[in-house]
């Protein structure tokens, strides 16, 4: 193995924050991987993208999750975020609290489109990302997630459509539980994850 292993030539690093919170009020993700410009949007330069980020994960405790949450959007909690690409084709606007599912498994897309996805839920959105950029999802840990209906807490979860329902049996719509306080009908409120489809690595 060369000095400094395989992260000191760019394979497997972990993701960059490229705002001062990992949910920063307004962010739209980065519309090229682990830059916050694309050489399209700045005349006369190249802009150097971070191939290494793409899938990278960032694994964070309580006490940082909330360093890098914005108090103007909401808590972060101690997980797993995971930097992905959205698709470009997604059929509507992406919102914090989000169910994402994946669209190319390979090459780290996810979509809110579950009709596009063969391979499940991939997390939960934190920011409302634009269709086409990069971004940070939550894959385990505690998550706000947008609920459809009501649910106590402990309650076993699945994802339904882009919201958690209530779940009667572990498949591969499996989301977690309701954790910390009772989930709110239309608003994000905290869930446990514990996706069945796994993550890709």
């Amino acid at each position: 193995m060369p000095v400094g292993g395989t992260a000191f030539f760019g394979q497997n690093q972990s993701p960059r924050i490229t705002t001062t919170y990992l949910n920063q009020l307004n962010r739209k993700g980065d519309p090229a991987p682990g830059a916050p410009v694309s050489t399209a949007q700045v005349s006369g330069s190249i802009v150097q993208p971070y191939a290494g980020f793409e899938g990278g994960k960032l694994t964070i405790t309580d006490p940082f999750a909330t360093m890098f949450a914005d108090p103007a959007v909401g808590p972060l909690y101690g997980g797993v975020y995971m930097y992905v690409q959205f698709a470009a084709n997604a059929p509507t606007a992406n919102a914090r609290g989000q169910i994402v599912y994946w669209s190319d498994i390979l090459h780290y897309v996810v979509t809110d489109d579950p009709a596009a996805s063969t391979n499940g839920v991939a997390g939960v959105t934190i920011n409302a990302t634009t269709a086409g950029n990069w971004d940070f999802i939550q894959i385990a840990g505690i998550a706000e997630v947008s609920f459809s209906a009501a649910a106590a807490i402990g309650t076993m979860l699945k994802a339904s459509g882009n919201q958690a329902a209530v779940a009667t049996v572990m498949d591969n719509t499996y989301l977690g539980t309701a954790e910390l306080t009772a989930g709110v009908a239309g608003a994000v409120s905290p869930v446990l994850l514990n996706i069945m489809a796994g993550f890709n690595y």
